[in-house]
């Protein structure tokens, strides 16, 4: 991708040129503005303004011992690899790694990273919610389950929604001829995405997904199987993202979210507005859910959420 920095409104300020307007372009769409209205070169400063207290400097941090992600803001911004790690592939912070965590029979989550995913295990498929990060955490997925669930390949890759740190690894995890489920307004977004070209995409070997099947869930979608076991994606609104989805595992009473609530780490002490949506979408659903699985975190029990917000 093409990052720019433009130049313009070329001003002389004290014998030099300087550029009072700065804006930063990716893939030609600007992103960032910066406008300078004022500006002094060399004006004296007293020193005593520059001193940094004693309690704050007995308070920091000691000079880091290790390997320090300073790039991380700049990473998270510009280049969509969504980690407070140093590793671009994906995190690989804590002693296990990436993991297949089983929350009820058949029913997985993928953890250890920043970023997870679920795995539902049908009669003779698999069901995938979430991409993260890239094509080598799908990959390390796919692997996975191919050794854990032979013969089941994936058949439904479904997406809680567009932003890149959950589904920049669609393309690793659509190689087994998946149909790719989104929310409503999404299709022509990925339906470029499938066709643009990745020959150089060093996480996973080249393929032709220009044919991989795109579902829009404009209300609800029902995925099952002879055995009778379903998951459903439901459409919810929500301060997030556009064409947000919520997943729902009927027989493990378990839903999926990314995002707007994340499972496990308490609760904030007052409702907001991407709690609600949860509460929201859950009720227009009509579904009793037991507990709630995240996109980030782990697992927590419903029945907090509706606590907090007075259900």
């Amino acid at each position: 991708m093409n990052y720019d920095l433009v130049f313009d409104n070329w001003q002389d300020i004290g014998g030099v040129k300087v550029p009072m307007q700065r804006s930063v372009e990716l893939n030609g769409r600007k992103i960032a503005e910066t406008t300078i209205t004022e500006l002094f070169y060399n004006v004296p400063v007293d020193a005593a303004r520059l001193q940094i207290p004693a309690a704050v400097a007995a308070a920091a941090p000691k000079p880091a011992t290790g390997n320090v992600p300073y790039q991380w803001v700049i990473r998270r911004q510009y280049i969509g690899t969504y980690m407070d790690s140093d590793n671009v592939s994906y995190d690989t912070k804590g002693s296990q790694g990436l993991r297949l965590q089983q929350l009820s029979p058949g029913v997985f989550h993928l953890v250890g990273g920043t970023h997870n995913s679920l795995v539902v295990e049908m009669s003779d498929h698999l069901i995938v919610v979430d991409a993260p990060v890239t094509d080598a955490q799908s990959m390390w997925l796919v692997n996975a389950t191919k050794s854990q669930f032979a013969g089941k390949p994936i058949r439904w890759v479904v997406l809680t929604h567009h932003h890149m740190d959950h589904a920049g690894g669609v393309r690793g995890l659509l190689g087994d001829g998946a149909t790719l489920v989104v929310g409503q307004g999404s299709y022509k977004h990925f339906n470029d995405v499938l066709r643009a070209p990745t020959t150089r995409n060093p996480d996973m070997k080249v393929m032709d997904l220009t044919r991989v099947p795109i579902m829009e869930v404009p209300q609800s979608h029902l995925m099952t199987d002879s055995a009778g076991r379903q998951v459903m994606a439901y459409a919810m609104d929500n301060p997030h993202a556009k064409g947000m989805l919520m997943v729902w595992v009927p027989d493990a009473k378990l839903g999926y979210v990314t995002d707007i609530w994340t499972p496990g780490p308490p609760l904030p002490a007052k409702p907001n507005p991407g709690l609600a949506a949860v509460v929201n979408a859950v009720k227009k659903a009509g579904i009793q859910p037991a507990r709630f699985a995240g996109g980030h975190g782990s697992v927590d029990e419903y029945q907090k959420l509706e606590k907090l917000m007075g259900q």
